[in-house]
């Protein structure tokens, strides 16, 4: 037997170096468990969100947490080049396209490249269109922000319930605004007709006549034709000055919004002589969906002295987050600039 006392320690010694030991066997609870931890990650990662973020190239811009929450493909700078922003959009395919920025620093091109491509785009909320609280508002990355969407006009229920509010707010305030016309038409009316009639463009691109108290001396534009009224216009009186920063010379609309023609919240209607003009902007004539109005956020954030490019922006904001909610947001607003008289002029 000493033959085989004497082989036992080698082969115990040289066990471990000559045959690897085998790793101990995952039970296949486990296995089946990891395996579908694994199978739920990389389903959230296919289920987060292809996105493009357009932000300012400082140290300005806001501090966001996007990358938890969405596949971030890229990130440019604002202004942004249209034709740069188009070769992403087909390169990257995102779901969405984040704007940091302001609603000014989007040229409308890439609002078109943005909608043929089908990718949504959500503006950063800030103040005036930030504060609406519109239907659609969300949060993500830590930021509020606002949808836009396609336009296009309402569902008729819809319209009826806009065309029912506005009636109800005019006989509502009729108490208080027909002794206010009739005193502002009588101190007018001491340096020449109270009235002016002008022709504006409404629903549809159709025509009709907008009534307002004259802020110009008689006859304003006989030798100069139609003109772009500015900040320090000569042709504007004294009293009219006051009424143009206060808007009540945009008072006597209520009865072009009594017979339909417009809508206390909407687009302001623009000359016809004015719109052939500014056709060349791209999407102009969304605006012409949806009636026109008295107020809007154009008329709260940039007064006079908006460009046309900046009201279009604005009004384009307006037809896509618009809602009863918002209109009455808008219409609370401009009562409370009423008191503080637009500083924007």
């Amino acid at each position: 037997m000493p033959g085989t006392d004497s082989a036992a320690p080698h082969d115990l010694a040289e066990a471990p170096w000559s045959e690897p030991r085998e790793r101990p066997e995952i039970p296949l609870q486990l296995q089946e468990l990891f395996a579908h931890q694994e199978q739920v990650r990389s389903d959230q990662h296919r289920r987060r969100a292809r996105v493009v973020v357009l932000e300012a190239n400082d140290a300005t811009t806001t501090p966001d947490r996007l990358d938890e929450e969405f596949d971030v493909a890229v990130r440019l700078p604002v202004p942004a080049c249209a034709e740069e922003l188009a070769r992403v959009l087909a390169t990257v395919r995102p779901r969405l396209l984040l704007l940091k920025h302001s609603l000014e620093s989007i040229d409308d091109r890439i609002i078109t490249s943005c909608m043929s491509a089908g990718v949504e785009i959500m503006v950063l909320a800030r103040p005036v269109y930030g504060l609406l609280r519109a239907p659609a508002m969300a949060r993500f990355g830590g930021l509020p922000w606002i949808r836009l969407g396609s336009g296009g006009t309402r569902r008729p229920r819809g319209e009826r319930l806009k065309r029912f509010f506005d009636l109800s707010v005019i006989l509502l305030s009729a108490v208080v605004v027909i002794p206010l016309i009739a005193v502002i038409a009588a101190v007018v009316s001491f340096t020449g007709p109270p009235f002016y009639l002008q022709q504006r463009v409404g629903t549809g691109g159709r025509l009709f006549r907008v009534v307002k108290f004259r802020t110009m001396r008689v006859g304003a534009e006989q030798t100069t034709g139609p003109v772009l009224a500015l900040p320090d216009d000569v042709r504007i009186t004294r009293l009219g000055r006051w009424l143009r920063r206060s808007r009540l010379d945009e008072l006597p609309q209520l009865w072009n919004v009594l017979r339909g023609e417009m809508s206390l919240v909407g687009p302001r209607p623009e000359r016809p002589e004015f719109i052939a003009g500014f056709d060349r902007l791209p999407d102009y004539d969304l605006r012409h969906l949806i009636r026109p109005g008295l107020t809007g956020i154009a008329q709260l954030t940039g007064g006079y002295a908006a460009t046309v490019e900046d009201k279009l922006r604005c009004d384009l904001l307006y037809l896509n987050c618009r809602s009863m909610r918002v209109d009455l947001t808008l219409l609370l607003l401009t009562v409370v600039e009423l008191f503080r008289g637009f500083p924007r002029g």
